[in-house]
């Protein structure tokens, strides 16, 4: 699998899908902003990683890192 793209709908590894509703790249790495299609709603950042020709996510737990990416994607116009 190649990238995430805009607007894609994942099955993540506990069964649940999130929606990529933005991608960003900070400091050579390429994570997406995904929200949930179900309620309550829920908000995840995940850097994609490549591992062969496998495509993993890898879920931000960093606070400072998750408004990061936030603002970089508020500067680029993908939400506001």
């Amino acid at each position: 699998m190649e990238k995430i793209e805009f607007g894609e709908t994942i099955e993540l590894e506990d069964g649940r899908e999130f929606i990529c509703f933005g991608q960003i790249e900070e400091n050579g790495n390429d994570y997406v902003y995904l929200m949930s299609n179900y309620k309550p709603l829920e908000i995840r950042f995940a850097k994609q990683v490549k591992s062969g020709e496998e495509l993993k996510l890898e879920m931000v737990n960093d606070r400072n890192l998750k408004e990061r990416l936030l603002e970089l994607l508020k500067e680029k116009g993908n939400i506001s």
